[in-house]
């Protein structure tokens, strides 16, 4: 069982960071700045060295609010040169060329009569090989169950989730190899994903269970 906890934060104000970066119950704290009206106000020198994600998502694939694609690319870039880990759809990488190695590269499918199944498989598989991640999430449509569970065979280093359904789905796909479990402390930033402190015990209390020691 090696998924890891990655705690969802919504980031409305630039002082609000220092007050989640000692968040306890996850291994890493995503930091969702497309809640911010201007994602540039943040301090991003106090996130060096930290077990954080910038995440700034994309409108079309979820975020919170539209910014212009210069903001996000010059972020990125600084990101980077920092060295503080943040996630790029591969729909970015693909229009300005962001380097992704070592970083979360996600796709999410917010229309599900539109899946091009072979192509979403060839791309997992194509940014696995430098990410440190790829992340997929969908909709459910006609067969995604069993389309996301193919995505885990692709490479170790892949995290599926459903959007919209019982978070039950979400963890069960940890447990069927997905790499990251999203979840949320106060509040969610997508449907269907579970409480932190819940999952953190959760997962303790199994780990507990297939222990050598319980065998």
């Amino acid at each position: 069982m090696t998924f890891r906890l990655v705690a969802s934060i919504p980031i409305k104000k630039p002082g609000e960071v220092s007050l989640v970066l000692n968040e306890a119950f996850a291994d890493l704290l995503e930091l969702r700045v497309d809640y911010m009206k201007d994602p540039t106000e943040l301090d991003y020198d106090f996130l060096k060295n930290r077990n954080v994600i910038v995440t700034l998502r994309d409108f079309k694939e979820g975020g919170y609010i539209k910014h212009d694609d210069a903001v996000k690319e010059r972020l990125l870039r600084k990101l980077k040169d920092m060295g503080v880990m943040y996630d790029v759809e591969m729909s970015f990488i693909s229009r300005y060329n962001v380097d992704y190695e070592g970083e979360i590269v996600s796709l999410h499918i917010i229309d599900g009569s539109k899946v091009d199944k072979p192509s979403i498989e060839e791309k997992v598989r194509f940014y696995s090989s430098r990410a440190y991640v790829v992340k997929v999430a969908s909709v459910p449509f006609p067969g995604y169950r069993s389309f996301l569970t193919s995505l885990l065979e692709a490479s170790e280093n892949v995290a599926v989730m459903p959007i919209g359904t019982s978070a039950l789905e979400r963890i069960a796909y940890a447990f069927l190899g997905s790499k990251l479990l999203y979840c949320y402390a106060k509040e969610q930033t997508a449907p269907g994903q579970p409480r932190c402190k819940d999952m953190f015990w959760i997962r303790k209390m199994i780990a507990g269970v297939n222990s050598p020691v319980n065998a």
